[in-house]
């Protein structure tokens, strides 16, 4: 369950935690890109939400403009007895805070998504929805990644850590290799380099981070260790989502409280994203356009929209598209919805 010139009142805001159970005192006041042009039928992926005020997970349509139409949601999920899942599940499931749809070589190549909710972490088959493992768990669930051997990592904010379950070995296996690292929020497998990219704090300086891990021993009994050579310090405070760059390789989306970035794994370095300037972002992803899907609360917008979630102050009744430079190209908006997170229906880890 989501980066660099601000000003110094916006930078000030920015360094107070906001995710998912933490609140600011006032909304940082951000100058919105220019419109490039009227809303339109944008191409690409399917675009995944996380939805707190439905308690689904829900998957609509970008080419349709009107996401209240019922042609527009594409499919909906949340756990239930039919998919395998038990009333603890149900009642603990909250609408999610990440999901992933990944091909997995030793289930048949067949699609699977991992995702997470605040105390809940499962992989199911995709698009049917039924169990594939799953577990609740404490600590502020946020992220989660599906390995190709069938391994799931989960990012613990309040819990600290960043753990590899052995789900490989069958839907109910607890075992798992564990990482402290403070305020865990992301984790993304990178197939290129064979690591998990995390953010969170490192534990003797605070600063926040953006690092791998390595992931060794077996796919029953895995380890988990960080590449130092791989730590960087974000250039502002609480990292958040780390998500594919569709398109380079080399790159990766990082969004924190106070900014979103463009990091470069060469050359471990952030760029100013094209839309800089926002704050507080929870997802952001790119389509094979170029154009930017991304999700802020509305809490953090100024003006705070007409049509905004009332429910908490994480979550927005919003998806903004931009241009892949950075321009307004339109949204789409959901009556009473609550989206933490956007995601693309895309299985392609980068």
């Amino acid at each position: 369950m989501k980066r660099i010139f601000i000003l110094g009142a916006i930078f000030t805001l920015a360094l107070n935690w906001s995710c998912g159970n933490k609140k600011t005192t006032e909304p940082p006041v951000v100058k919105p890109p220019v419109v490039s042009k009227p809303p339109e039928a944008f191409a690409g992926f399917l675009t995944v939400l996380t939805n707190d005020a439905s308690r689904k997970i829900e998957i609509y349509d970008p080419t349709i403009e009107n996401w209240n139409a019922a042609e527009a949601k594409k499919w909906s999920w949340a756990p239930t007895t039919a998919l395998g899942f038990v009333t603890a599940d149900i009642n603990t499931f909250g609408g999610g805070t990440d999901f992933k749809l990944r091909k997995v070589p030793v289930w048949n190549n067949a699609e699977y998504a991992a995702l997470t909710d605040n105390g809940f972490a499962a992989i199911i088959e995709y698009p049917s929805g039924k169990r594939k493992w799953s577990k609740r768990l404490s600590g502020n669930l946020h992220s989660a990644e599906l390995l190709p051997n069938g391994n799931i990592a989960i990012a613990a904010s309040d819990g600290g850590w960043v753990r590899l379950y052995a789900s490989s070995q069958g839907p109910d296996q607890e075992y798992y290799a564990e990482y402290p690292l403070i305020s865990a929020h992301a984790v993304l497998w990178d197939p290129k380099t064979n690591v998990l990219w995390v953010t969170g704090q490192h534990a003797i300086t605070k600063a926040h981070i953006i690092t791998a891990l390595a992931v060794g021993g077996t796919d029953a009994v895995p380890e988990l260790t960080e590449i130092d050579s791989w730590r960087t310090t974000i250039p502002s405070a609480w990292g958040h989502e780390v998500s594919a760059y569709y398109g380079n390789d080399n790159l990766l989306w990082v969004t924190s409280n106070g900014g979103e970035y463009v990091y470069n794994k060469t050359t471990k370095t952030f760029s100013p994203a094209p839309t800089a300037g926002l704050t507080f972002v929870k997802g952001i992803a790119n389509q094979p356009s170029g154009q930017i899907v991304l999700t802020r609360p509305d809490y953090n917008k100024n003006p705070r929209p007409a049509m905004n979630c009332g429910l908490n102050d994480w979550s927005t009744s919003t998806v903004d598209f931009y241009s892949a430079n950075g321009q307004l190209d339109g949204s789409r908006v959901v009556n009473g919805a609550c989206f933490y997170k956007v995601k693309l229906l895309n299985s392609s880890y980068q």
